[in-house]
């Protein structure tokens, strides 16, 4: 879900930003810990086309904090696709370093242990092809699937600007520490089906994951229990949307 025009202009402008755009790094330990608890929620996901929408999936969310450790577990259920897709990220309690990353779907299998290296395996299911995992890299990063949970509790407000490392095992596109960043948060508000009009933090969010034309994503989150609600993915002429299911 990412970049190229607005992006570009983006990291041409990126020595001058970041005189006053803050870097998250794990060691800030920016986020205030009372947002850090088990949780589970769904969220159903909406291709949208011009004034219609088209339900395509939903996505399962469970984040459980044991001990030293937060262990978030995402599972997708797309339509016409027998399997799920599931992603399980666990990340350091104190400073939300990444620890371990497996993700398992009908393209692919893979796995990140995340330490002085990044060990682990990638299968393509196409190809039947196993390519091991073995990188050095930099302390400082977070782990490309835990940021978009990470965006949640940030010490967001009015204005807020931010950049952030990420790591992504993409063998098709970018592979390394990459960066994402957070253009612009406002407020706004959001009709929730059981609590009624909520404040939330509108927050704009892109990142290098992809090389999709201008793409971002907008997500709106409580500003008192810092609950996503929804976010709106835009991929060059896709526009898809996932929303909270209120019970």
């Amino acid at each position: 879900m990412k970049k190229i025009s607005f992006t570009f202009l983006l990291l041409a402008a990126m020595p001058f930003l970041s005189w006053s755009q803050e870097m998250i790094t794990p060691k800030k330990n920016l986020v205030d810990k009372k947002w850090i608890k088990n949780k589970d929620y769904q969220m159903v996901w909406t291709m949208l086309r011009d004034t219609s929408s088209m339900k395509i999936g939903i996505v399962n969310t469970k984040v459980n904090v044991s001990g030293d450790q937060i262990v978030v577990i995402t599972e997708v259920k797309m339509n016409a696709v027998p399997s799920p897709w599931i992603d399980s990220t666990i990340v350091k309690r104190t400073d939300l370093s990444p620890v371990y990353h497996a993700s398992y779907n009908v393209q692919r299998d893979m796995v990140l242990n995340f330490g002085k290296e990044v060990k682990g395996f990638y299968k393509d299911k196409a190809s039947g092809k196993t390519t091991e995992i073995a990188q050095t890299v930099a302390p400082g990063y977070f782990d490309s699937n835990f940021y978009p949970m990470l965006v949640n509790w940030l010490p967001l407000k009015t204005g807020y600007k931010a950049d952030l490392d990420i790591y992504d095992y993409n063998p098709k596109g970018k592979t390394g520490v990459i960066k994402a960043h957070i253009l612009n948060v406002s407020e706004g508000k959001y009709p929730s089906k059981k609590l009624g009009e909520r404040k939330v933090w509108i927050v704009e969010v892109s990142d290098e994951i992809s090389d999709t034309p201008a793409g971002k994503s907008i997500y709106q989150i409580d500003q008192l229990t810092r609950q996503l609600y929804k976010q709106k993915i835009i991929a060059g002429n896709r526009v898809m949307e996932m929303t909270l299911v209120e019970n």
